[in-house]
């Protein structure tokens, strides 16, 4: 894993983190990124979306980390 995804995962439990739609999927969206800088941003941006809809009270790097190690993590 790299050292700044690791950091905000070791945060997650202790760090705020913004319940506002749009700072959570920019937060989302800067997690993943790190994780898969290869990824194109408009398919980053709109996994965020759903992302948000199904998993916003949870902090986004934690959501972008399994979702990046697990798939999508979508609610049944």
């Amino acid at each position: 894993m790299q050292d700044s995804i690791e950091a905000d995962l070791l945060l997650a439990h202790r760090a705020p983190f913004s319940r506002d739609r749009a700072a959570w999927a920019d937060a989302y969206i800067t997690s993943m990124l790190i994780l898969a800088p290869e990824a194109e941003l408009h398919c980053v941006a709109t996994a965020a979306q759903l992302a948000w809809q199904t998993h916003g009270w949870a902090h986004p790097a934690v959501v972008a980390h399994l979702e990046h190690a697990l798939g999508p993590l979508l609610a049944e």
